[in-house]
C-alpha cells in the first residue's frame, strides 16, 4: 500500500510535466499543470497522505525565504522602496476587489481565499491558505481559474506597449542612457605617473585608491617591488593598472599622469584570477576581514554578482556564488584559489544540517503565541514561522561555521521538490470536490478573476507611465514582480529586449510574495 502511494505520487509529478510542458503559440502551463493532473486524479479517487502536504510545503516556502532573504531587505532600505510600495497597492487593490465583489455574490471565506491565491497565481499564499483553513473549495477554485489567470498575467507584457502607444526601442533607449548617469560601467585602464610633482616627492598606492576610490591592480615600475607589500611607493614614471568608472579615472588622470596603452606588458609576476567563492570560510565575510588576501599580497578588483558588477568596497559582505576579480602574486595562486574555492563540487549543497536547524527553528517560532494589545494572541503559523526564519538566515548568511545560504542551483532544486510534493497533495485531497464546486459556483468566478485582473492592470498601468512617470521597462518588472510570475518576467524580458524588468522584478517580488501571504490568511 506505502509503495502504491509513492507510485501514485510521482505518477502524478510525470504526467504533470508531460501536460505542463506541451506548449500552444509559446504558452505553457509549466509545473501549474502538476495540480490539474492532481485535481482530476483526486476526482477519481487517489488520495496521498496529509503529511505530504506538510513535508513538502516546509522544504518549499523554506526555499523561498532562502532565495529572497538578501534582496527582500536590501530593497526595503534603498532606492526600491518606492516600487515596493507600488507592489504592495497592486496587490492590496487586487485583494480590496476580491473582498467586495465575493461579499456581492455571497461567497464564502473558502472560496474568496482561492479566488485571491487564485488571481495572483502564488502557490506559497496558496499553501499559508490551506494551513489556516483545510477546505478544499480553496484548491479547487485555485486550480480552475489558475490557468485562465496565468495567460492574462503572460500575456499583459505584449499588450502594453500597445495600450501606452509607445515605441518600445525608444524607450529601451531612455532606460539605458539614464543607467549610464545613475550606475557608470567600471572599467580598467593603464596610466602613466607624468604628474611632474612626483620627481620630488612619492605617492603610495593606497592614498591615490583613497583620493579616487579606485582600485590598482598593477604596478610597472623600474623599482623594485615585494609582490606581498600591499601599499607600494609610486614613482614618476610607473605605469599602473586601475579599476574604476569613468569620473573615477578622470581623477587617476589629474592626480598621476596621462593614459597610455591596454597592451602594457607587466612584469611584476601578478595574475587575475576569476574566482567563484564556494568556501564556507568566505562566506558571510567583509572583504575588509580577508586576512589571507592581504597577507600574500592579493586585493579584489571586482565582484560579480547575479550578473551586475559591484564595487569591492571593504565593507562589502561576501556571499556563496559571487564571482571575484582578484590581483594575486603567481605564485600564491593556487593558494588564494584554495582560500576562495572556485569548485562547484565545494557548494553545500549536501549539508541538510542548516536546512533542517532552519526549518526547525521556523516552526517553533510559528508555534509562538504572540500577545498583540488590542487584537488577542496570534500565531505566524507554520507558514509564517518558516517563512520569516529563511528570511533572516538567508541575509544573515552564516553564523559562526553554519552556512546558511545555499547555491542557486540547490535552493532551486529544493523549491522545486517541495512545490511538487505539495501541489499534488493537495490536488489529489481536493479533487473529490472538483465536480461539486464547478457546479456550484459556474464560470463565474473564472469572470470575476479576469476581470478584477484586466480593471486593476490596466488602472496601475496608466497611473504609473502618465502620473507617475516611470519607464515602461519598470512598468512590465513592477508587474511581474508583484505579481510573482516568472513566465510574466519572460514575457516581458522578450518584449523590450532588455534585461531593467528583471531588475524591477528582483525589487518588488520578496514585497509582494510576503504580503500576498499575509493577505491569503487574512481572508481566513
Amino acid at each position: 500500500m506505502h509503495l502504491e502511494i509513492i507510485f501514485q505520487l510521482f505518477l502524478i509529478i510525470t504526467l504533470g510535466y508531460i501536460v505542463g510542458s506541451i506548449k500552444i503559440k509559446g504558452f505553457s502551463l509549466d509545473i501549474s499543470a502538476i495540480l490539474i493532473v492532481a485535481l482530476v486524479a483526486g476526482h477519481f479517487g487517489v488520495r496521498l497522505p496529509e503529511e505530504f502536504k506538510y513535508f513538502g510545503l516546509a522544504i518549499f516556502i523554506y526555499s523561498v525565504g532562502l532565495q529572497s532573504g538578501p534582496g527582500f531587505f536590501e530593497t526595503i532600505r534603498n532606492k526600491g522602496l518606492k516600487l515596493n510600495i507600488i507592489a504592495a497597492c497592486l496587490v492590496g487593490t487586487i485583494f480590496l476587489e476580491i473582498m467586495i465583489i465575493s461579499k456581492m455574490l455571497g461567497y464564502t471565506k473558502d472560496v474568496q481565499a482561492g479566488l485571491f491565491t487564485g488571481v495572483m497565481t502564488n502557490a506559497p499564499a496558496l499553501a499559508a491558505s490551506l494551513e489556516a483553513n483545510s477546505s478544499p473549495s480553496i484548491s479547487v477554485i485555485f486550480g480552475l481559474i489558475y490557468p485562465f489567470c496565468i495567460v492574462l498575467t503572460i500575456l499583459y507584457p505584449k499588450i502594453i506597449p500597445g495600450l501606452l502607444k509607445v515605441d518600445m526601442k525608444e524607450e529601451k533607449r531612455k532606460y539605458e542612457e539614464s543607467v549610464r548617469q545613475r550606475y557608470p560601467s567600471i572599467a580598467t585602464k593603464n596610466f602613466r605617473i607624468t604628474n611632474e610633482n612626483f620627481k620630488n616627492q612619492h605617492i603610495t598606492k593606497s592614498e591615490v585608491q583613497e583620493m579616487t576610490n579606485t582600485i590598482i591592480e598593477r604596478i610597472e615600475s623600474e623599482y623594485q617591488i615585494e609582490d606581498t607589500e600591499m601599499d607600494h611607493t609610486m614613482h614618476f614614471g610607473d605605469i599602473v593598472r586601475v579599476t574604476g568608472t569613468k569620473d573615477q579615472m578622470e581623477k587617476v588622470k589629474v592626480i598621476l599622469g596621462e593614459e597610455v596603452s591596454d597592451s602594457v606588458t607587466f612584469h611584476d609576476n601578478l595574475k587575475v584570477l576569476r574566482l567563484l567563492v564556494t568556501t564556507k570560510k568566505v562566506v558571510g565575510k567583509k572583504i575588509s576581514e580577508l586576512k589571507e588576501l592581504t597577507a600574500v599580497g592579493a586585493s579584489i578588483s571586482k565582484v560579480r554578482r547575479a550578473g551586475i558588477d559591484i564595487n569591492p568596497t571593504p565593507n562589502l559582505t561576501l556571499m556563496l556564488g559571487d564571482k571575484l576579480y582578484i590581483t594575486v602574486p603567481e605564485k600564491f595562486e593556487k593558494r588564494v584559489t584554495n582560500f576562495i574555492g572556485n569548485n562547484l563540487l565545494n557548494f553545500p549543497a549536501g549539508d541538510f544540517l542548516p536546512i533542517s536547524m532552519g526549518i526547525l527553528i521556523g516552526m517553533s517560532i510559528g508555534f509562538i503565541p504572540l500577545n498583540i494589545p488590542g487584537f488577542g494572541y496570534f500565531k505566524l503559523s507554520f507558514v509564517g514561522g518558516i517563512l520569516i526564519t529563511a528570511l533572516v538566515l538567508g541575509r544573515i548568511g552564516r553564523t559562526g561555521k553554519l552556512v546558511w545560504q545555499l547555491s542557486p542551483h540547490s535552493t532551486s532544486l529544493m523549491k522545486t521538490l517541495g512545490q511538487l510534493i505539495f501541489m499534488a497533495t493537495i490536488g489529489t485531497n481536493a479533487g473529490a470536490y472538483l465536480l461539486q464546486s464547478i457546479n456550484t459556483l459556474g464560470f463565474t468566478s473564472i469572470y470575476v478573476a479576469l476581470g478584477t485582473l484586466l480593471i486593476t492592470y490596466s488602472a496601475f498601468t496608466f497611473v504609473m507611465f502618465k502620473m507617475l512617470k516611470y519607464n515602461v521597462l519598470d512598468i512590465l518588472g513592477v508587474f511581474s514582480g508583484s505579481m510573482t510570475s516568472t513566465p510574466a518576467l519572460s514575457m516581458a524580458t522578450e518584449v523590450c529586449d532588455s534585461g531593467r524588468p528583471s531588475v524591477a522584478y528582483a525589487a518588488v517580488y520578496p514585497f509582494a510574495l510576503i504580503i500576498t501571504i499575509f493577505l491569503a490568511q487574512v481572508i481566513l
